[in-house]
């Protein structure tokens, strides 16, 4: 009731007691009628007739607003209902979501802007995700406020996020935004309330008015009920894309992983995919049998007894490569990972197992120890047999010539030539017997590579002296580094002769020195990049079209050295040529 139909209605009251007053007095014959009196009973009754028509015109109108306000409160409860059946909410569709969201409250509320926002990853600005404008029927995103630039907003934002700006240029959270914001797009009111999930606030739904107004409190109550409703839709779009990740997830592993269940006596209750095709044997044909199915019998009492002590007594995750036996009787390896699974009461309730199929992996390893025993008996054979030729018994038979040919015979029968090459031929080929011997010596069993302190320059110039593409090799003074000198040089030799082989310039040259404290061995060849080495770095990998000759494993023993001396390699392809750096550790 106004202060106006308050007064009216008080001196309406008085009015008609004055009345009522007289006319009881006249009735009773306490007064006797005289014209005055009838004068001024007439008077207040005149009287009484305006006040009493403020007060009843009052009342209409406060009536209509109520029927008005009834309505509007329907329109709002009903928008209320239509969008928390909107069924973009339930799929988690924030986009479209928002989009429905900011269009109802616009024509609901009677406003002209609404748009949600939500908060950055480090909560420095918040990001338009939809911004409805009612005149033009259009959504605009991805519009950003700093935190730097309008401070006392996000401080609000932070104290008390429901902020109700009837004047926005005069409020102590919104009066930053009048000069780049409110006053250039004619924003008179604003009202924010906070976007709400698992208990922190992630941004805002703001309504914003052209014209100046003052919120109702049902208008926030609505507001906070569809921020709600897009918090719960936020909300499903975690779920669905957790659901996602986790379908992704059992995906992978049906596709890759043997996964089968099993009841506590041992029964399965279930396998997957992979196990019907890795084994043989589909799901309807091994529910209620037990893992009898797939043992190949090659493993003991023993050693399923240690799995069932490891998962049910002592409750850990059992791991053993398994041989199994498919439906047609060949055998297979997996890698098994079994559990136990208890009840709330701790009693066991049945198993659980992964499977990695690594058959393939087991075949190769088969294959590897075959040719390892074939690549031990070589190295023996190197070693022991062949030691004596080119150590002992050649050295001798040149000796021994040497003492039956005197200077003359040598002359006459111009032996001196000869002589020099079966020399350094045979010094040439022990210094690659004993590269090979230190080479297989690697293949025993824990064997730590000998290594001494030498100069680089020294072992390089000591091993090409006898090579004939000696004067193609330009050598720097190189830093002094702990080696297996025959391994070593072995593999330095390797660059080197790559760098002549595949070479196309008149002058073919190959430049070892250091550079930032690493060697380099550089060519002016074909040259190539990080990407080719490490291709042609791959045993019996050879580039398309080369016509040098080749197995494609050299570059590939090599690396095997250096790595084994702990040293990393690089590669960079010049203008001319390639740049080769070896790193030492």
């Amino acid at each position: 009731m106004t202060k106006l139909s308050k007064i009216s209605l008080f001196i309406s009251v008085i009015l008609m007691l004055l009345f009522f007053g007289q006319q009881s007095l006249l009735v009773f014959h306490f007064i006797n009628y005289v014209d005055m009196i009838g004068f001024f009973g007439y008077a207040c009754l005149l009287a009484f007739l305006p006040f009493m028509s403020v007060v009843i015109y009052e009342y209409i109108k406060r009536n209509k607003k109520g029927r008005e306000k009834s309505e509007y409160v329907k329109t709002l409860n009903e928008t209320l209902i239509s969008q928390s059946q909107n069924p973009l909410f339930y799929e988690g569709n924030i986009s479209e979501g928002a989009k429905a969201l900011t269009k109802e409250v616009t024509n609901s509320i009677n406003a002209d802007r609404c748009s949600i926002w939500l908060y950055n990853e480090d909560r420095t600005s918040i990001v338009c995700q939809q911004l409805y404008i009612e005149e033009e029927d259009k959504w605009y995103q991805d519009i950003e406020l700093h935190k730097k630039d309008f401070q006392p907003y996000f401080l609000t934002l932070l104290i008390n996020p429901i902020i109700v700006a009837d004047d926005a240029e005069t409020h102590h959270a919104t009066s930053c935004f009048s000069e780049s914001y409110l006053k250039p797009l004619g924003i008179k009111s604003m009202l924010d309330v906070p976007l709400i999930y698992k208990g922190e606030t992630i941004g805002v739904i703001c309504i914003e008015s052209y014209r100046e107004r003052k919120w109702d409190k049902v208008e926030i109550d609505f507001a906070q009920m569809l921020a709600s409703l897009f918090s719960f839709s936020y909300s499903v779009k975690e779920i669905n894309e957790v659901n996602r990740v986790m379908n992704d997830i059992e995906n992978f592993i049906d596709y890759s992983v043997l996964v089968s269940k099993a009841d506590k006596n041992g029964k399965i209750t279930y396998v997957n995919k992979k196990f019907e095709e890795v084994s043989g044997w589909k799901l309807k044909q091994v529910i209620g049998k037990d893992h009898n199915v797939v043992n190949s019998g090659k493993h003991s009492k023993e050693f399923w007894a240690n799995m069932y002590k490891t998962t049910v007594q002592e409750k850990k995750i059992w791991n053993e490569v398994v041989t199994n036996k498919t439906k047609n009787g060949e055998l297979y390896w997996v890698d098994s990972y079994i559990t136990a699974e208890f009840d709330n009461e701790g009693k066991l309730k049945g198993f659980m197992s992964l499977r990695y199929d690594v058959t393939e992996l087991m075949r190769q390893a088969d294959e590897i120890a075959k040719k390892n025993v074939y690549l031990e008996h070589a190295a023996k054979i190197l070693r022991h047999d062949m030691h004596s030729g080119i150590n002992t018994y050649i050295p001798r038979g040149i000796s021994s010539l040497e003492r039956r040919l005197n200077e003359k015979v040598i002359e006459d029968l111009k032996l001196e030539a000869p002589l020099k090459m079966l020399k350094e031929g045979l010094k040439h080929s022990q210094k690659v017997y004993r590269g090979v011997y230190e080479f297989t010596n690697l293949v025993k069993k824990d064997v730590i590579l000998e290594k001494t302190e030498l100069n680089l320059k020294n072992v390089m110039e000591n091993y090409l002296i006898t090579t004939s593409y000696k004067s193609q090799v330009i050598i720097d003074e190189l830093s002094t580094e702990r080696i297996n000198e025959s391994l070593f040089s072995t593999a330095i030799d390797n660059l080197i002769r790559n760098g002549l082989k595949y070479n196309d310039s008149d002058t073919k040259f190959v430049h070892l020195y250091m550079e930032d404290g690493q060697l380099v061995v550089q060519d002016n060849g074909r040259g190539l990049t990080q990407e080719d080495f490490n291709n042609l770095s791959k045993p019996y990998v050879r580039k398309k079209d080369q016509k040098e000759s080749g197995t494609g494993l050299g570059l590939n023993i090599c690396l095997a050295i250096l790595h084994e001396h702990g040293f990393s390699v690089t590669c960079d392809k010049n203008e001319i040529g390639t740049k080769i750096k070896i790193k030492f550790i």
